[in-house]
């Protein structure tokens, strides 16, 4: 089974807003990279995946048009809940909730929100639950930064706090192969975009 992570497209927001869980535009050059996607997993499938997506729209727009509108939405891929911060630019965070936040975002919560643990246990149930199913369809994840970066966290077994090290770009591939029969998973490679020189892993 070879199950690839997607990043949604870029995301219009001038005014750098925290935007988390809330509903944002896309980028108005959107579709040069539906068709970019669409091109790669044709190439790279041989048979029809099965698509799930995170409930927000950035990523159900990805979803739709690479299954024919024919996916599953999961409520646990929707990104990090920054709480009280949704849609207030960064700069106007008040400093004494940011910076303890920034300092440990794997235990601080913004004010009603959660923090990076929460966001990995509920991305840790919707793995186990889609690796341990008998089905060996390749599937397809389209969901956000941070949900990919704590699925690969867990597979590579490391701190949570050097997840963002790892670099997703919008309207980027991860793909991992998933050997039940072993119980193997591997990352094959992480964060493939149109830039080959992003790519890290053993494909170009």
């Amino acid at each position: 089974m070879d199950i690839y992570l997607i990043r949604h497209t870029a995301v219009y927001n001038p005014n750098k807003l925290c935007y988390g869980q809330s509903e944002i535009p896309l980028e108005e050059n959107f579709t040069t990279h539906f068709n970019w996607i669409e091109d790669y997993l044709n190439e790279a499938l041989t048979a029809k995946p099965l698509v799930y997506s995170s409930s927000l729209r950035r990523c159900t727009k990805l979803a739709s048009f690479l299954s024919n509108d024919n996916y599953i939405v999961d409520e646990r891929l929707k990104e990090l809940s920054f709480g009280n911060w949704e849609l207030k630019s960064w700069d106007n965070i008040n400093p004494k909730e940011l910076n303890p936040w920034m300092a440990d975002f794997v235990n601080q919560k913004p004010p009603n929100g959660e923090n990076f643990i929460e966001l990995t246990n509920r991305c840790n149930y919707f793995w186990d639950e889609i690796t341990e199913k008998p089905s060996k369809e390749n599937i397809i994840i389209v969901s956000h930064a941070g949900v990919i970066r704590s699925i690969l966290a867990n597979i590579l077994g490391f701190p949570l706090q050097n997840a963002f090290n790892l670099q997703i770009d919008y309207a980027s591939i991860t793909k991992i192969n998933y050997q039940k029969e072993y119980g193997k998973q591997t990352v094959v490679y992480v964060n493939k975009t149109q830039c080959p020189s992003k790519v890290i892993g053993n494909e170009s």
